[in-house]
């Protein structure tokens, strides 16, 4: 083979590893590495090429070494999935064998021309990042754990009550009456779990149409203030706003954050005790871009491991933060309506946040863009 074959045919290897959709490297017996491509220089945090060097020096991972060096030994090729320590995550590790002969003239050869084949051996690794996968199968787990939880407290109820509704509707039709009212009540939460349901699952895919416009920011908080207010006399908390000097207007569905703004409130009415305040207000974004809403509350507050969560789909904190006259299904809700708020904000080219501290309240802050019809 020629030296611009060889190039040629390095630059096609090279160009091929590349193209891989994992990090790929290969390595001789003493573990330097020969190629690798550069999701291996990413995953390793390696800015250096990393031609030349020892694996065994870049990678501190006994258990992995353990199957590279098993697989070195033996010939053979070895699997395996390893917990990441530092990380968290999981990495599954492949290391394959590999011959590779090169042709090279013999002394003993009898005839011109006549050569050996030298092998030499090598062995590809290839490492797949399975952390993301094992996070959608965990978030799938709890879906369906959650989903069942939800579903059967309150069909475990109807059926209950229509066994009860049974036995009395004809010996006492006023205990029967209440029976039906609480039917009716239990099936408007399975409605309503279903609705939402079907609502993120539209928002997640996509399907869900926004109609974007212009928004005046202090309209809009005027607005919820205006529909809130009865929920919130009525248990005794203080509602009010802090409107910025100014008129701003966002580019939203005002339908769609009005419902953000909504869920916010009534989850800040829920947990905040009677003689307690809630602020509704907005707040300019430094650069101008950006308008932010927010909702703070003088409540019971969420306690700081289960804050990173609170927008996951039915994640929730402690039932025992609920109070005894809540608002809302099942005493905390369905879980679901922050993960809306989420996907909302999130499609509207925002980004929402929340802070808190336990015994003094949470505020929730959204980011919506500015509009350019100002």
């Amino acid at each position: 083979m020629g030296k611009n074959a060889t190039i040629r045919y390095k630059h096609f290897f090279q160009h091929l590893i590349e193209a891989l959709p994992w990090p790929i490297l290969i390595i001789d017996t003493a573990q330097r590495i020969r190629h690798a491509n550069r999701r291996v220089q990413t995953l390793l945090g390696q800015a250096d090429e990393l031609s030349g060097q020892r694996l065994d020096q870049l990678l501190d991972d006994a258990a992995i070494q353990g199957l590279i060096q098993n697989s070195i030994q033996a010939g053979q090729a070895q699997c395996g999935e390893f917990e990441r320590a530092g990380s968290g995550g999981t990495w599954k590790v492949s290391v394959t064998p590999v011959e590779h002969r090169k042709m090279a003239a013999s002394k003993r050869a009898k005839k011109p021309g006549k050569r050996d084949a030298a092998t030499h051996r090598y062995f590809s690794i290839v490492i797949e990042d399975l952390s993301e996968l094992r996070r959608l199968e965990r978030v799938r787990r709890d879906f369906i754990a959650n989903i069942s939880h939800e579903l059967r407290t309150p069909l475990a109820s109807v059926s209950l009550l229509a066994e009860t509704l049974e036995d009395t509707i004809d010996t006492d039709p006023e205990k029967a009456q209440v029976f039906v009212e609480r039917i009716e009540t239990e099936v408007g939460h399975l409605n309503e779990l279903v609705a939402e349901l079907l609502e993120l699952a539209r928002i997640e895919s996509g399907g869900m149409p926004m109609n974007i416009g212009p928004v005046e920011a202090g309209m809009l908080v005027r607005e919820i203030m205006a529909r809130m207010l009865p929920q919130a006399q009525r248990h005794r908390v203080t509602l009010r706003t802090s409107i910025e000097q100014g008129q701003t207007t966002v580019a939203a569905d005002s339908k769609q954050i009005a419902r953000v703004l909504v869920n916010l409130v009534h989850n800040a009415i829920k947990f905040t005790p009677s003689g307690g305040t809630i602020i509704i207000g907005t707040r300019r974004q430094p650069g101008d871009t950006m308008q932010s809403f927010y909702v703070s509350d003088s409540g019971i507050g969420i306690p700081p491991e289960d804050l990173p969560r609170i927008f996951e789909r039915f994640y929730k904190v402690n039932p025992a933060r609920s109070r005894g006259n809540f608002i809302g299904p099942g005493g905390g809700g369905s879980g679901l309506g922050l993960a809306i708020a989420r996907h909302v904000v999130e499609a509207h080219g925002g980004r929402i946040s929340a802070t808190s501290e336990p015994g003094k309240g949470s505020t929730f802050t959204f980011t919506l863009p500015v509009s350019a019809e100002q």
